[in-house]
């Protein structure tokens, strides 16, 4: 008997098994990574808080002309303001993109500006005060259902990131903006009051 009996001879190449092992590894992971988006490197989108939205017309105005001017195309006799509280929960500064967009039950709103201006850098883990100006085609003090549309991206040319959408937001009644109205407490200021 020879010392090569019951050896089995050396095999060249890749077996069928050892190729069917790769592949059931391969082909997952090209389908795990291409649908991931290009925002989660960076963390979610901000957060953003609705306030108590107002209305511009009457005597709530002649405090406050000198912001309201500063908006090209607002009327400040048919217009409105919705303060928002935006949050920068991600890893990098965020902007605002233009343009905030609302869509109604109710009025008709048509946005002209925010204050502080599209692209203002929001730092990471800041909050920032934005008031979202528009006009609408008369000045009534009724009951709306609105949604908003809110694009932001890390500069104002990134479109990585879908914009952020809030709808069923209720306003039941616009009070007059008032500079006789504390923010959210203290002094009293043109914003609109974030807190009812």
């Amino acid at each position: 008997m020879s010392d090569n009996e019951g050896v089995q001879p050396e095999q060249k190449g890749v077996s069928r098994r050892t190729v069917t092992k790769a592949m059931a590894w391969a082909v997952p992971a090209i389908a795990i990574a291409a649908p991931i988006p290009a925002f989660a490197a960076s963390g979610g989108p901000p957060q953003v808080a609705v306030g108590k939205a107002c209305k511009l017309p009457g005597n709530s105005a002649q405090s406050c002309a000198a912001i309201f001017a500063g908006i090209p195309g607002l009327d400040p006799n048919k217009a409105f303001a919705i303060p928002l509280l935006v949050t920068n929960n991600t890893s990098k500064p965020i902007v605002l993109k233009p343009s905030i967009t609302i869509t109604s039950s109710g009025l008709p709103f048509d946005v002209k500006g925010v204050n502080p201006a599209y692209c203002t850098t929001i730092a990471p883990g800041a909050s920032v005060k934005v008031i979202v100006y528009a006009n609408s085609d008369n000045s009534a003090n009724q009951s709306v259902t609105i949604s908003l549309t809110v694009p932001w991206g890390h500069d104002c040319n990134d479109v990585d990131h879908p914009p952020i959408v809030i709808s069923g937001i209720v306003i039941s009644a616009f009070p007059p903006c008032s500079s006789r109205v504390p923010f959210p407490q203290g002094a009293p200021t043109c914003d609109p009051p974030f807190y009812q």
